[in-house]
């Protein structure tokens, strides 16, 4: 009550000072806004620091952390300076005016800043890299995605006005007190300086004295007003403010003591001096930017995408290596090349592709039989391929593709019931929830009860446990899906303005069709043309999609902007939008049976590929039909809920698809392959999106490719979505399902990718190499995920800029990744390790740091791809 007293009198007060004059009542309003906004300012840039230094509290090893930690505030106090300074009285008021339109713009900014930084935080789990705000796309999905937040945003932004009303006073007097402190050497030093120098002064300028100085004899402290025992009336708040030399005891501030003084200036003293010994290092650096200056700070260079500063140095076995070679030449190949392979173009001889030959990581199992149980099947000739559809599940994490009983995910739902029991109706929701993953991957969910829905045990194929992506950005993901690639290491899609270093499933199918032996005429399927087809039913226009659609291969295409056209075949859409980006799949039921009776009546092989949505933030389903599975919906249980009833959406969705192969009739003779682009850690962290996140629960992945006349076969060894292309063209060539000339083609591009065929046994390691596994970490340039088949416990995730951590996790000991080792620097994560595991793990983390350093400029390169090139352009651009 005192607290809101006090506030009730200070503003009767500044109406009881509001006059008819419109000069005074700007005084008023000036003298109210300068404290407002300046406390604004002080607590919007605290509350980013304190949150800021929170989310990268374990990164620094404690002591240094606790040595150090006071000067990461240095940047926030300078600009705190500036602020206060401005923020005091000024007699002149067309000065007070010009300083009012910087003070007061100046302080909604940073606050707005921080309250978008604490909302986006509390959403997603990560800070907002402005450096990456600045290349946002602003179409107008993306402008969706952002208003997600807008609501977190608000209450932040309300709370920051609302306790600067009531802190306005304290904290200006408090910091104008410790101001005054601060100018007192100053004032200390003028005073006996002054009578030296007046007299050169009075012969150059003698009119300084008495227009311009005040009286030297009196020479004036600075007075930053605010004083605890000085009244309204008798505050005086200009820099430079003339008085008597012996105040008066009641003017005299509370900060003019001896004790006072010493206290502030010793501890301001200490400040300056451990902020002056500190270190030269970029992650102080980072951790002492303030918020305004993360707009335009970089970071410190980096001679190397992975700062290897600390490793031994007997890592050198890549030194002046690349994959990139001139291209294999093959009598088959058209010319002139046709899209995807301009590689090959004859006109060009300095042309380099990716050889696999040349690539110092690559490990091939090409020359391994086929996997028995597949081998026994194709020996049979029952297996035949006509047409691929390809499907790219959004946001679907392995271990609920099926959902298991006592595993993870069911363990989690569980906690949000009493008694951590769930209740029978909702255990019976739960073991059909993902039915279709089960009978797809033939993986036992643990449930007692039997699949009614389909009419065998296993639908058949090869379902991989141990799947990781190649991104955790869905566009990046499509391209490493499509085309057996990695995608580029920069941000966003980035992927359609450079050389796609692979031909992709697509360009592959096209260039078949151009082989001599198709004809459409034939009923021999084998010899019958492709038809690439790209199929969602939300906006295309996210992040330039629309232009890496046709790059990938896709010329026909239905998605958000082609079913809501008037001239749409099967206009209008008859469902609401669910998401930000559109609507369900179901929208493209008619159009996949026009594709697969158009394929067949024209004799084309269809490949179709279809990425899904709704299993994307914020989880709409159709007319909000949600199943209570979680017992708790608070926090981010309500989200976890909807994301649960969205994967079965998904799941039934699936089985619609099966129904509709087996209505047209193709289901015998159609490949039905299924990859996550990315997981979600939203049950293990709360996050709900990949963006930023390295938790291990946005990158594993289901992997199927499925066949009713392939046996089920699970595979163990670690793999990763990339080798989905070359697996898919060798399952195609093992089955006899292309024309002869095609099948020559196929067998000299199947040995052309970096990855390993999935039908055949994987290899982990060989000839002391380990078959590496990277990740391109949402939204690409930030941070790399790496891992080793032959060590797959082992995870490492890599920044590659100054502003995020090294980042070690042992899944073998800790599968959920709740104490992963953070740190700043690769010999600070080294010196934790060393301390927890034997050299073979430490020996293991430097030659994951030096193979990533090797390949990520290696990565640039078969790209074709230029930092610096690309920083020149952008800032010509802007």
């Amino acid at each position: 009550m005192k607290v809101v007293h006090a506030v009730q009198s200070y503003l009767s007060h500044g109406i009881r000072r509001v006059r008819v004059s419109p000069a005074e009542t700007l005084d008023a309003v000036w003298d109210f806004a300068r404290r407002y906004f300046f406390t604004l300012a002080f607590l919007s840039l605290f509350s980013a620091k304190c949150l800021h230094l929170y989310a990268h509290l374990y990164s620094l090893p404690a002591p240094r952390f606790f040595l150090w930690g006071i000067t990461f505030f240095f940047q926030d106090v300078a600009i705190l300076l500036l602020f206060r300074i401005f923020a005091q009285k000024i007699a002149w008021r067309p000065g007070a005016a010009l300083v009012a339109l910087v003070v007061i713009p100046a302080s909604l900014i940073v606050s707005f800043m921080a309250s978008a930084n604490t909302s986006f935080y509390v959403f997603t789990g990560a800070e907002i890299h402005w450096r990456q705000a600045k290349s946002f796309n602003g179409d107008a999905a993306a402008i969706h995605t952002l208003l997600t937040g807008l609501t977190g945003f608000l209450i932040v932004e309300g709370i920051l006005l609302t306790v600067s009303l009531f802190a306005a006073r304290p904290i200006h007097a408090i910091t104008g007190g410790i101001l005054h402190v601060w100018a007192w050497p100053v004032r200390w030093m003028a005073a006996r300086v002054w009578p030296h120098v007046e007299p050169f002064v009075q012969r150059v300028w003698p009119r300084a004295r008495h227009e311009i100085l005040p009286d030297p004899q009196i020479y004036e402290q600075i007075a930053l007003e605010d004083n605890a025992d000085l009244s309204d009336e008798e505050e005086s708040d200009t820099l430079l403010n003339t008085q008597l030399p012996n105040p008066l005891p009641e003017n005299k501030r509370v900060t003019d003591g001896v004790p006072q003084r010493a206290l502030v200036l010793t501890l301001f003293s200490l400040f300056l001096l451990l902020r002056f010994m500190r270190p030269s290092d970029p992650v102080y650096m980072y951790l002492s930017t303030t918020l305004p200056l993360t707009t335009i700070v970089e970071g410190a260079h980096r001679n190397s995408p992975v700062d290897t500063t600390g490793m031994p140095g007997y890592f050198d076995h890549l030194e002046g290596l690349s994959a990139l070679h001139p291209p294999p030449r093959w009598e088959w190949m058209p010319n002139p090349a046709p899209e995807g392979f301009t590689d090959w173009d004859p006109t060009d001889p300095l042309a380099l592709h990716y050889s696999p030959r040349e690539d110092p990581l690559h490990i091939s199992n090409l020359n391994k039989p086929v996997l028995e149980e597949i081998h026994n099947a194709l020996a049979s000739g029952d297996v035949k391929i006509k047409h691929v559809v390809f499907l790219k599940l959004e946001s679907a994490r392995a271990d609920i593709f099926p959902l298991k009983k006592d595993e993870f995910m069911y363990k989690r739902i569980a906690e949000t019931w009493k008694d951590k029991k769930i209740p029978p109706e909702v255990e019976d929701r739960l073991s059909n929830l993902t039915r279709t993953a089960e009978y797809l991957t033939s993986f036992p969910n643990g449930f007692d009860h039997e699949n009614t829905r389909f009419p065998r045990k296993a639908y058949g194929g090869v379902s991989a446990k141990n799947a990781v992506t190649t991104s955790t950005y869905t566009l990046k993901s499509l391209a490493g899906s499509l085309c057996g690639l990695t995608p580029l290491v920069a941000d966003f899609n980035r992927e359609f303005e450079h050389h796609v270093y692979q031909p992709c499933l697509a360009h592959v199918f096209d260039m078949f069709s151009k082989q001599p032996d198709i004809n459409s005429e034939s009923d021999d399927f084998t010899k019958w043309p492709w038809h690439p087809m790209f199929m969602m039913s939300v906006t295309e226009t996210y992040d330039n999609q629309e232009k890496l659609t046709p790059v990938l291969g896709f010329r026909d295409k239905q998605t958000k902007e082609t079913i809501t056209k008037p001239t749409a075949k099967h206009y209008p859409v008859t469902s609401k939008e669910v998401n930000y980006y559109g609507f369900v799949e179901q929208e493209l039921r008619e159009y996949i049976r026009d594709a697969i009776d158009d394929a067949e009546a024209k004799h084309e092989r269809l490949f179709l590929t279809h990425l899904t949505s709704t299993t994307h933030h914020p989880w709409g389903v159709p007319n909000d039909d949600f199943d209570e599975i979680m017992g708790s919906t608070a926090g981010p249980n309500n989200d976890l809920n909807r994301y649960l009833n969205s994967v079965g959406y998904v799941d039934d969705w699936l089985s619609e698809i099966i129904d509709i192969l087996e209505e047209k009739g193709i289901a015998d003779e159609t490949l039905f392959v299924m990859a996550g682009d990315h997981g979600l850690s939203l049950p293990n962290d709360g996050g709900v999106t990949p963006y930023d996140n390295p938790h291990i629960g946005s990158f594993q992945v289901p992997i199927v490719l499925a066949h009713p006349k392939l046996p089920p076969i699970e595979i163990d060894s670690p793999v990763i979505s990339s080798q989905i292309v070359p697996s898919i063209i060798d399952l195609l060539i093992e089955s006899a399902s292309l024309s002869e000339d095609s099948t020559k083609a196929a067998r000299d591009l199947r040995s052309l990718y970096e990855g390993q065929s999935l039908i055949r046994p994987q290899i982990t390691e060989q000839d002391g190499r380990q078959a590496w596994h990277f990740t391109v970490m949402n939204t690409g340039g930030s941070w790399l995920s790496v891992r080793s088949a032959a060590r797959p416990e082992f995870r490492l995730v890599i920044p590659l800029v100054n502003d995020v951590e090294w980042r070690f996790s042992d899944l073998s000991k800790d599968p959920d990744e709740l104490s992963p080792i953070e740190r700043f620097s690769l010999p600070d994560l080294a010196s934790t390790i060393s301390k927890r595991y034997d050299d073979d793990a430490l020996n293991w983390l430097y030659n994951a740091a030096y193979v990533a350093n090797w390949w990520v400029t290696e990565n640039w390169d078969r790209w074709r791809f230029s930092p610096e090139a690309e920083k020149n352009k952008t800032e010509s651009s802007a």
